[in-house]
């Protein structure tokens, strides 16, 4: 094995690496220490569970846009199920139920639609996006709903477990679901078959209206679940609660290698991007750097990882011509 096929294998674990060599030469003092690195992993868990769900709907060729609101829905949900039933633990489990299916009924939404009207993700995701905000927005009237007991649910967002935040170890048990799921069983071969080519699957005996249906559904309640655990973590509900994670989703989602065009990705890959889009987050916060921007960090890796490809896709299918190739062209004109 030569330097190059080394370097293309270890590729994702270099750039890791590097960033964080880079980080910790500038800030030597905080970023390599082990709280730190909790506390990259906990930002990482919420919107890590989202995406073991939203990189479904992506490789399908589609994609989900309202994980950050279906998550503040399901958070409300939870919480003022909580409050109304006196903060008992009863309560908690309908909450935690009634947030789960607020999720899955928004996905089944998603599904039924896109498959039964033809309407393009993108456009459904981002119109239910604004509606469930606007739903969310109505339940708790505009308001801050604190949720500061009992105890088993604060434990689900606050709790730890050997020292560790116990978010981390739900997303790392989603994560290895979500692995199962697309490795291990008929539904991901599936996911992969309808993403990579409809018309085959189709003709193979592949379902393609369950498979965006279940995709759909999957992404709704992971979004949900990451709500929950926002609200716990929180310990409260607010209609703006997970507003913009929609974005730390797709950016981490692209930059994992999961091709928008559908068929093309794995959840190892997103939870790449999850890790690096989280050291990013954290090395501009120490470093002092402005909010404002984060969105356009992350916005410039989204396009530059869109870019990157297409261009590999076009490169492998011939539709780019190399410069040897241009070059024996024009000498054989001559």
């Amino acid at each position: 094995m030569n330097n190059r096929q080394v370097i293309k294998r270890f590729q994702r674990p270099l750039i890791l690496l590097v960033l964080m060599l880079i980080l910790t030469i500038l800030q030597p003092r905080i970023f390599p220490t082990a709280s730190n690195f909790k506390s990259i992993l906990l930002a990482i868990s919420i919107y890590g569970v989202m995406i073991c769900g939203a990189i479904y709907p992506v490789l399908l060729g589609g994609i989900d846009l309202s994980v950050g609101a279906v998550a503040a829905l399901s958070g409300a949900c939870t919480v003022l199920t909580i409050v109304a039933g006196d903060y008992s633990n009863v309560s908690v489990v309908k909450g935690i139920m009634i947030g789960l299916c607020a999720g899955v009924v928004v996905g089944l939404a998603h599904g039924m639609i896109i498959t039964n009207f033809k309407v393009p993700p993108f456009l459904i995701t981002l119109a239910s996006m604004n509606i469930v905000y606007g739903i969310t927005q109505l339940l708790t009237n505009n308001l801050v709903i604190s949720c500061l007991k009992p105890a088993s649910f604060t434990f689900i967002g606050g709790g730890r477990a050997l020292g560790v935040p116990f978010p981390i170890y739900i997303f790392l048990l989603m994560a290895l679901t979500s692995y199962l799921i697309l490795n291990k069983t008929v539904f991901g071969r599936s996911v992969y078959c309808v993403g990579g080519n409809p018309v085959a699957s189709v003709l193979s005996g592949i379902s393609s209206k369950k498979i965006t249906i279940a995709s759909y559904i999957f992404s709704g309640f992971t979004a949900a679940l990451a709500g929950i655990i926002l609200a716990s973590m929180n310990q409260q509900a607010i209609a703006k609660a997970a507003q913009g994670y929609e974005n730390d989703v797709l950016t981490a989602i692209v930059v994992g290698g999961t091709s928008l065009m559908g068929g093309e990705g794995s959840i190892q890959g997103a939870i790449f991007g999850a890790l690096l889009v989280g050291l990013l987050n954290n090395g501009l916060r120490l470093m002092g750097v402005p909010s404002i921007y984060h969105t356009v960090a992350k916005g410039t890796i989204i396009i530059a990882a869109v870019a990157f490809d297409i261009y590999s896709r076009n490169k492998n299918s011939g539709l780019v011509k190399s410069r040897k190739f241009s070059i024996r062209i024009s000498k054989a004109r001559r």
